[in-house]
């Protein structure tokens, strides 16, 4: 290997003269026969260095030369802590709902009554604008004080229509029976029991069993995750964008991060055994749905990932297609198969049934933490690791996501755990209050091991720490909605709540009619804002070439505007289509066959 002349190495900056000494070294140090070795033949030796970490037993074993731990320096990029602003965000969404239910009271007690498309648009405008003012530089900056301000204004309200009911109504009234159909299981397997021949599906030739009880808190939390995560993912790109929310690169915490998480949670709060007594869960029915939802969102994953493609081929825009994030081709709805697919599988055919999930959840913490620790986090996080040659096969080019699935099953026991404890006659915030204690702990024991023996929160890995950030973010939300929709109660008249009606039932439920149609909509939502996210962040790049004069009252309403039209185009789409229907018609045409 040629080097410099001594004479233009003396001519050199200390740090570069060095550098290049220790360059020279390094390549004197190996030698490949008789030759010395070339910067291929250096990219080679890293590759074999890093095969051997892949093994859990080498973490333990004796070197000559002590190894130095992993710690958050190993990475480039600082880490940004977001712990709890993310939970101050929440509390917009959640004290907005009190909002919408002190609205609803307002307009019954002056014997007005809005029609359900009316009732919905505004819930929106209360439920949607003040999270995006939230999250936007643009109309205030400080989002720690307006979300303060926010808060207490729904609650002077309340307060205020509180005293209201009382001086002109007296006493509350009976508040509606919303756990009708709570037992519905329970006499199902009764009525088995007792003899009597179950009802049968006349093309399936399956049992047909009664649906679980509809579950306000979880379908709050659902809709909750569905619109923030709209909102962030195309105002992020946006200049009013308030970059203390965006997605953390290694290690660290932001609103961002808390989203492929918490769609686990929710896939995890409805599993099989989440409202059902596993007795009277048909397993092999079970596992083909299971499998067919998998399919059916890695079907959505492919869409995701030709738009992509399309959209960077159109060399319009720098989309944020960042290999960092989960990989070369991996995106979130592979995620979320393989968390329903896999979830599914072991908790019906692994999970023993006098273990909880939430035990299950700590095996598999336990496992991926000394994964992590034997070398998948060096290979996964490593600076130099988004070079090509660490990229040259399909393993190498997505493993962000590869070695996140760990951590998905962690989050899917987590979030089937909550589902057993908030059944709608069960629903009780003790056990979410002391479970959001004792997920919120690990902060702290993270902070104090500096990430010498626990490695702090990383979306990229989802480790144990981030398993636990998410676990504490989700019983705080579920505290926060618990709370507002048992004050809601208090609010309730004799009377007809369109703004609470559900469509298709006509019961009146706790749920908002706006949340009740983004959770109807569900994944069709997601996919849409998915896709509207690149079509408009395309025609904005077209329209404006300089983006950064869109900065203030423009870029708010064009995300505003995004959300109205997001919620208006699945709201249309579902009229036609639903994934709901789509598994139901493939499950029939797979049991004819």
């Amino acid at each position: 290997m040629p080097t410099l002349p001594a004479v233009f190495q003396q001519n050199l900056p200390p740090e570069l003269r060095q550098a290049l000494m220790l360059h020279d070294k390094r390549h004197q140090q190996l030698q490949i026969g008789s030759r010395l070795a070339t910067d291929q033949d250096l990219i080679d030796a890293v590759k074999k260095q890093w095969k051997p970490h892949l093994f859990i037993l080498n973490y333990f074993r004796v070197d000559s030369l002590p190894r130095p731990p992993f710690t958050r320096e190993l990475t480039n990029m600082p880490p940004r802590s977001k712990y709890y602003e993310t939970f101050l965000c929440t509390c917009v969404f959640i004290f907005a709902i009190l909002l919408v239910r002190c609205v609803d009271y307002l307009l019954t007690s002056r014997k007005l009554r809005l029609l359900p498309r009316s009732a919905t648009w505004l819930q929106f405008c209360i439920l949607t604008i003040p999270f995006t003012v939230c999250v936007l530089d643009f109309p205030v900056k400080n989002y720690a004080i307006f979300s303060l301000t926010f808060n207490a204004v729904c609650v002077a309200v309340y307060l205020g229509c509180r005293l209201h009911k009382r001086l002109t109504q007296g006493a509350s009234s009976t508040p509606p029976d919303l756990e009708a159909g709570a037992q519905t299981d329970a006499a199902f397997i009764k009525a088995l029991e007792n003899g009597q021949q179950a009802p049968v599906d006349a093309e399936t030739k399956q049992i047909t069993r009664p649906p679980p009880p509809y579950n306000d808190l979880l379908a709050i939390y659902r809709s909750i995750v569905y619109i923030s995560t709209a909102v962030c993912i195309f105002a992020r790109d946006q200049p009013c964008w308030n970059n203390d929310f965006s997605k953390t690169h290694s290690f660290g915490t932001g609103l961002m991060d808390v989203g492929i998480g918490c769609f686990v949670v929710c896939i995890g709060s409805l599993g099989p055994t989440a409202s059902r007594r596993i007795d009277s869960v048909d397993r092999s029915q079970t596992l083909r749905k299971a499998a067919l939802q998998s399919v059916i969102l890695t079907a959505c994953g492919l869409v995701k990932t030709i738009s992509v493609a399309v959209i960077i081929a159109a060399k319009k825009i720098q989309y944020d297609a960042a290999w960092a994030e989960y990989g070369v081709h991996w995106n979130a709805f592979y995620s979320l198969a393989v968390a329903r697919g896999l979830g599914a599988t072991l908790e019906l055919l692994v999970l023993p049934r006098w273990l909880p999930p939430l035990g299950a959840a700590l095996i598999s913490a336990v496992c991926h933490e000394a994964l992590l620790a034997g070398g998948l986090a060096q290979l996964v996080l490593a600076p130099g690791q988004q070079q090509t040659h660490n990229r040259s096969n399909l393993i190498g080019q997505n493993r962000e996501g590869l070695a996140s699935i760990p951590g998905l099953i962690t989050l899917y026991f987590c979030g089937l755990q909550l589902g057993r404890w908030l059944k709608p006659a069960e629903a009780t915030p003790g056990r979410l209050l002391a479970l959001m204690a004792a997920a919120a702990a690990v902060r702290p024991l993270t902070m104090a091991s500096d990430g010498f023996w626990l490695l702090p929160e990383s979306r990229r890995l989802m480790n144990p720490a981030y398993c636990a950030w998410l676990l504490a973010f989700s019983c705080f939300c579920l505290c926060g909605v618990w709370l507002v929709l048992a004050a809601g109660k208090k609010l309730r008249l004799d009377g007809d709540f369109t703004a609470f009606v559900h469509e298709g039932t006509g019961q009146t439920r706790l749920t908002p009619i706006h949340l009740q149609q983004v959770d109807s909509a569900g994944l069709l939502y997601f996919l849409v804002s998915n896709l509207l996210t690149g079509l408009f962040n395309l025609i904005i790049s077209r329209l404006v070439p300089n983006r950064e004069s869109l900065d203030g009252a423009p870029c708010f309403v064009i995300v505003l505007g995004y959300t109205m039209v997001t919620f208006s185009v699945s709201r249309l789409a579902t009229r036609w289509f639903t994934f709901r229907d789509l598994q139901t018609a493939l499950m029939r045409r797979f049991w004819r066959a």
